[in-house]
């Protein structure tokens, strides 16, 4: 699955740096679109099971949760735009669903508020409201920083509302559940590919799968090794560092060589505008 995400960025990449040694393309009016997007939200880590994609079954559909968020994309011309996006969603997963460590018991939940910076390339020519270039697929790829703040998706109140990742008197943030230094806001690399359709003058929809690679292993609190008995964590009862019972101080609790990604699948709607003064001419676009 990663070996296909990274595919993916790299095509972009390529078609990116070929292009830089062409002629730039015809202009069309340069215009800016707003509007909002919405659609679902899912996560890469420890506690699910997308690296093993072939195994997937109805009851992982509810790892699966929704997001919205809006955005406002300057279109240079027919080929390229670049993308200013928020994001709020949440991401949960339960091991129980996971092909790796069914067992442990972990489960998570968190909320994701991302702000990215992308770039668009159209694969065909588009313009919202041109007569004849209505629909392209394109790539995009940038940066973006999020905060998040994961915790336990569990039926107990006091639980769901007690974060992992708390801030110290120092104001250093630790996670509750391991005791290391973790930080609730992190960078990402987010690329994907979508498609843009114009449905009439000035309103646009767009579809795009996008994922996030990002320099965090805590988006789920789940990494390293189990602490030693006396910094477990509990509330209410509940053994949130192993509530399972099972494991030991020093024994794998998560993989910290490898990061953790998030993901949306959006359908986004959009208002033009021309921008004033555009050196292009607006004949046969509109």
């Amino acid at each position: 699955m990663k070996k296909r995400l990274r595919f993916l960025l790299i095509t972009f990449c390529l078609v990116f740096l070929g292009q830089l040694g062409h002629r730039a393309y015809a202009q069309n009016p340069q215009t800016i679109e707003v509007g909002p997007h919405f659609g679902v939200s899912s996560y890469i880590g420890e506690l699910n099971v997308w690296r093993d994609i072939d195994k997937w079954s109805w009851r992982e559909m509810n790892q699966f949760n929704t997001d919205w968020g809006v955005l406002a994309r300057y279109n240079y011309n027919s080929r390229w735009s670049f993308r200013l996006d928020y994001t709020h969603g949440k991401v949960r997963a339960r091991d129980a669903y996971a092909a790796w460590r069914p067992d442990a018991q972990l489960n998570f939940q968190t909320t994701i508020n991302d702000i990215s910076i992308m770039a668009e390339f159209n694969f065909l020519d588009y313009y919202t409201g041109h007569i004849q270039n209505t629909v392209s697929p394109y790539i995009f790829a940038g940066v973006s920083g999020f905060l998040f703040s994961p915790h336990p998706f569990t039926q107990n109140d006091n639980i769901d509302k007690t974060d992992l990742l708390v801030k110290e008197k120092s104001g250093k943030t630790k996670s509750l559940t391991e005791g290391v230094a973790c930080n609730p806001f992190s960078f990402s690399i987010p690329f994907g590919v979508g498609c843009k359709l114009s449905l009439t003058k000035h309103l646009a929809a767009t579809v795009e799968w996008r994922m996030h690679y990002t320099f965090t292993d805590y988006l789920d609190d789940v990494s390293g090794v189990y602490p030693s008995d006396g910094t477990h964590v509990i509330v209410s009862g509940y053994d949130l560092t192993d509530p399972s019972k099972k494991f030991h101080e020093g024994q794998q609790r998560g993989n910290s060589q490898t990061n953790d990604w998030f993901g949306f699948i959006n359908l986004s709607l959009t208002w033009k505008f021309v921008i004033p003064n555009a050196s292009a001419c607006t004949m046969n676009f509109e």
